[in-house]
């Protein structure tokens, strides 16, 4: 059964991949295809499962019972710069939420050594390393919309997630149709 979702994932990521779309159509379905497979995989393997969102790009973490982690060594759960070209936004249960900052770059040496900084109530770790969306072993999925704007067109694709649909793509074609009266 994993094998089978894993197969049917990778078919569907690869062709989205293949065609003339806009690349914000290319990155939301991308993002939506790769989120709702690690939803399931959250289940049917008990592990959970976070996605941490950029302005320009997205990483799947995994949580091991004490401390969330970037997925590594995986073929579909890699990180994914998705370039100029495309700008996130986050909405987590309708509130906006604020942006991860990218990863330390070679253009910024002192980012990769700095000790991580700790919230001066909690002495916890800050958040700015932990995933926004959850993608829970349980099934539940806490609300969120990450908007995928391409920077040439304008256009917004928005990936949707809720408990009662799942992970959907909203094109602009349907915001529009949505925001119409019939």
């Amino acid at each position: 059964m994993v094998i089978i979702a894993i197969v049917a994932g990778f078919a569907i990521i690869s062709l989205n991949v293949i065609g003339r779309d806009p690349p914000a159509k290319r990155a939301a379905e991308q993002l939506a295809n790769l989120t709702g497979l690690a939803a399931e995989q959250a289940i049917m393997q008990g592990q959970e499962y976070g996605l941490r969102i950029e302005a320009h790009g997205y990483t799947f973490f995994t949580y091991d019972g004490r401390k969330w982690s970037p997925v590594q060594g995986d073929n579909l759960f890699y990180r994914r710069d998705l370039g100029d070209e495309v700008t996130l936004s986050l909405q987590l249960e309708g509130a906006p939420a604020t942006l991860a900052p990218p990863p330390a770059t070679v253009e910024d040496p002192g980012a990769a050594s700095a000790p991580a900084s700790a919230d001066s109530e909690s002495g916890m770790p800050e958040n700015k390393d932990l995933p926004q969306v959850l993608l829970l072993s349980s099934g539940e999925l806490p609300p969120f919309e990450i908007q995928v704007t391409g920077s040439a067109s304008g256009s917004i694709y928005t990936v949707k997630g809720t408990l009662a649909d799942g992970i959907t793509v909203i094109t602009p074609e349907d915001a529009q149709a949505a925001k119409s009266p019939p």
